[in-house]
């Protein structure tokens, strides 16, 4: 077996480099919610306390983990920053419940595995950890701690596999976080709480505490977190990040919430009854105040912006917006463009997001002008019954701020009648009519006088009809000399992974999560690894191999190696004491949550150049990155994993780092889980039932913004289905959207294990346009071959999804 791991595990230039780059996205993406002038501090002697003082959370668990060399935790970073922690006591007192409740919670779930099946196994693997909140501080810690400044992190670990849920300890404080926050906050002069948690959590028991100077939200930063924590707390990183959710009140703020995963009372079925308004389109448009609004961030500086232009250059609008910093200190700011749509022949939300941009560094008193533009296609809309995306005629109200609550009208504009810009089908469209929000309460408003007034010509635009007939595949002349040799089961081979393990021969990339089949090594033809993601490669740090080039995990991976029997534990992991290592360490980078805190899009194309980089080095071929699902509710599991409650910031975003990786031939992003993958809750079988204008304007935006942008070479089908078809099985979504509509000409992949029994059928996902089955393996392998010989999968669509397979394969 061949590897690109190392033998030595040397610190590395591309280690370093990528470091720093953790560390700048890490301060980028922290937002500063509150703040009374206590922040920035000075280093000195510091009160430290909170389950992420030396618990911090770097990502969330599951397919997002990265296993990194060595992640910064708070208490490390501040005393790095020159911080005397006083109040080790506490925090040692914290390691020990916490490894203490580890260990139970491993007994509790080995217990489990007396009554072995698939279905455990999938439990295992999405058990976690709840983080204790840690003892009670008492006036006797405070007192010693010698210091008047105390910060205080409460943490929040959640993964793959399981939602939150709207309890203590939970989405909700926990008693003892409450008393112990009200107890710092009412003794130190200078009092600093900091989320570290990779979603929204309630917030409403602060609201009787006084005494919180400033409000920090770190999010889950990646690797140098803790660095990036101090540099902003301690003003080395001024804080210019902004929410990319909205952060209500309470959670019964959340349309419908009381019918969200845990909470359904239909497990199998997921009405999304809030239909276009999710997120700051509900709250805007429905008058209700959030806790923090989307866009919302401060810093340690003040801005003012003027925006000195707004003109149309063909079907966009152009705004250039002057930035100046009125402040004492140098900093960064967002410029935030919305638009109010008319609300002509169907509610609209009160205003959508259709532009941004990040300045660079500003110095006191210097300023920057930046130019932002978009289509004026994003303010389309698209009508069901006429099967058409079309512009709305009336005004467009283009507001420009610093969140979605703080913006002033920067220009007018209009259009005289209805333009159609696409006609389609109806596709994955509702069995039923769900009773939805709609009858929005807008707010009303008197424009300025003098407002700029752009008239939109309707000849300008041009309808586009869309034909689904199927195209003939622009194969290359080697892709056709092989498929033209295959048989049958050649083709089958590569439209199938080679199970979760993979194959004792060829290439690997030790941790890899999908392998490619190795029977056709002596034609030339080498097989591909795949790589979770997306806060960095999930691979596997050490490794062995023996004489005969067997490869072993020495770390555990997956959570589940923890619940098995030592015996067993010591038989699949490798031995460093008898074995020759090898190395594999890659970076841990924030989180997708946070990386759209920053609205850095050029931030983002960096860290997906580094990743390629970290790809090219251990030979990745496939990341399975980065993560486009819209969060619809703050209890999803994998919040962290998705940017934001808005499809044009998740899409730019993804866009830029998709373009990043793929800067890079041979190295290909997947973007996941396509699509309306919204919770985790019996995500293998749950519907998620939707109208079409619905899917296509909220849930499938962010993937087509990306598809048309970048050009990802590899798409994920979800595990759920889309009113009542499984996504893997659905030719509307995954050949008349994808590829009849946006133009895709890649591969798209299931996600893991879902297929057979009673998830998706194999020959159905060929069938609907996916190319390939994940991990595969040979029950796969022969489920499609009887599928063949029984006629249900035609020569031809085999040629085709292997084609394509090949066509990423050889190049």
């Amino acid at each position: 077996m061949q590897t690109k791991a190392s033998f030595y595990d040397t610190v590395t230039e591309r280690e370093l480099k990528n470091k720093a780059l953790a560390f700048e996205a890490a301060a980028e993406g922290i937002v500063l919610l509150e703040n009374d002038g206590a922040l920035p501090l000075k280093p000195g002697k510091l009160a430290l306390f909170g389950a992420g003082a030396a618990y911090t959370i770097q990502g969330g668990s599951g397919s997002g983990e990265v296993n990194v060399r060595h992640a910064v935790n708070a208490l490390e970073g501040l005393e790095n920053a020159g911080f005397t922690v006083t109040t080790k006591d506490w925090i040692e007192r914290y390691d020990i419940a916490w490894k203490q409740g580890k260990e139970a919670f491993i007994r509790e779930n080995r217990k489990k595995l007396r009554r072995l099946s698939a279905h455990l196994l999938a439990e295992l693997m999405a058990a976690e950890y709840r983080y204790p909140s840690g003892d009670a501080i008492t006036e006797q810690e405070v007192e010693t701690s010698g210091t008047d400044t105390c910060v205080y992190i409460l943490s929040r670990q959640s993964g793959e596999g399981h939602d939150r849920k709207d309890e203590a300890g939970s989405f909700r404080l926990t008693e003892t976080e409450i008393l112990n926050i009200r107890l710092c906050a009412g003794r130190y002069e200078r009092f600093i709480l900091v989320l570290n948690t990779g979603a929204v959590i309630d917030l409403s028991p602060l609201d009787g505490i006084g005494g919180i100077n400033a409000l920090v939200y770190m999010n889950q930063p990646g690797m140098e977190g803790g660095s990036a924590l101090a540099a902003v707390l301690t003003g080395q990183r001024v804080p210019s990040g902004k929410l990319a959710v909205t952060w209500p009140k309470r959670y019964e703020d959340i349309p419908f919430g009381d019918e969200f995963g845990p909470y359904a009372s239909d497990a199998d079925h997921a009405p999304y009854r809030e239909g276009i308004y999710v997120g700051y389109r509900y709250f805007d448009s429905f008058g209700v105040e959030p806790r923090y609004a989307f866009g919302y961030g401060k810093s340690y500086t003040d801005f003012v912006l003027e925006t000195k232009a707004v003109e149309r250059i063909g079907i966009n609008v152009q705004l250039s917006v002057a930035v100046t910093n009125t402040g004492a200190c140098s900093g960064k700011d967002i410029v935030q463009v919305y638009v109010s749509c008319p609300q002509a022949g169907q509610d609209r939300e009160y205003q959508r997001l259709a532009a941004f941009g990040k300045t660079r560094l500003l110095a006191p008193g210097e300023g920057e002008k930046l130019t932002l533009r978009f289509p004026l296609a994003a303010l389309s809309s698209y009508d069901e019954k006429a099967a058409e995306t079309y512009l709305a005629a009336g005004n467009y109200i283009l507001r420009v701020g610093d969140s979605s609550r703080d913006t002033v009208p920067a220009a007018k504009l209009t259009l005289s009648e209805r333009v159609v810009l696409s006609r389609h089908r109806n596709l994955c469209a509702a069995k039923e009519q769900l009773q939805q929000l709609n009858g929005n309460k807008l707010p009303t408003e008197t424009l300025p006088e003098g407002l700029p007034i752009l008239t939109i010509d309707p000849s300008l635009f041009q309808t586009v009809e869309y034909s689904y007939e199927p195209k003939k595949e622009a194969l290359s002349e080697k892709t056709k000399a092989f498929l033209d040799s295959f048989t049958a089961e050649d083709m089958v081979k590569f439209c199938a992974g080679t199970g979760l393990f993979g194959e004792n021969r060829g290439f690997r990339v030790p941790g890899a999560v999908g392998h490619m089949t190795t029977d056709y090594l002596d034609r030339g033809i080498s097989n591909r690894e795949l790589c979770d993601g997306p806060a960095g490669l999930r691979i596997q740090r050490r490794s062995t191999i023996d004489r005969k080039g067997r490869i072993k995990a020495v770390d555990a991976a997956i959570s589940l190696y923890e619940f098995l029997p030592g015996w067993l534990t010591k038989l699949l992991l490798g031995n460093p004491e008898k074995e020759q290592l090898l190395y594999q360490f890659v970076t841990g980078f924030p989180v997708a949550a946070a990386v759209a805190q920053s609205w850095n899009a050029p931030l983002a194309e960096e860290i997906g150049r580094a990743v390629s980089a970290e790809m090219t080095e251990y030979g990745v071929t496939w990341w399975l990155a980065p993560a486009l699902n819209i969060v619809r509710n703050p209890l999803c599991g994998r919040n962290y994993e998705y940017y934001s409650e808005d499809p044009l910031l998740s899409g730019r975003l993804a866009a830029a780092v998709t373009r990043g990786v793929q800067t890079t031939p041979g190295n290909y992003v997947t973007i996941k889980h396509f699509a309306a993958n919204n919770q985790e809750e019996n995500r293998y079988y749950v519907s998620s039932d939707l109208d079409e204008r619905t899917l296509r304007e909220i849930y499938l935006r962010g993937f087509e913004i990306v598809v048309r942008e970048s050009a990802p070479r590899a798409v994920m089908s979800a595990y759920n289905r889309i009113n009542g078809i499984y996504c893997a099985n659905s030719r509307e979504l995954c050949t008349d959207i994808l590829r009849g509509e946006w133009g895709f000409d890649g591969i798209v992949m299931t996600d893991w294990l879902s297929t057979g029994e009673d998830r998706a059928d194999e020959a159905g996902c060929l069938n609907a346009g996916v190319d390939l089955i994940m991990p595969g393996g040979k029950k796969v392998v022969k489920a499609l071959l009887n599928a063949y010989r029984g006629g249900r999968l035609s020569l031809d669509t085999l040629r085709q999804s292997c084609g394509r397979v090949l066509e990423e394969v050889l190049e």
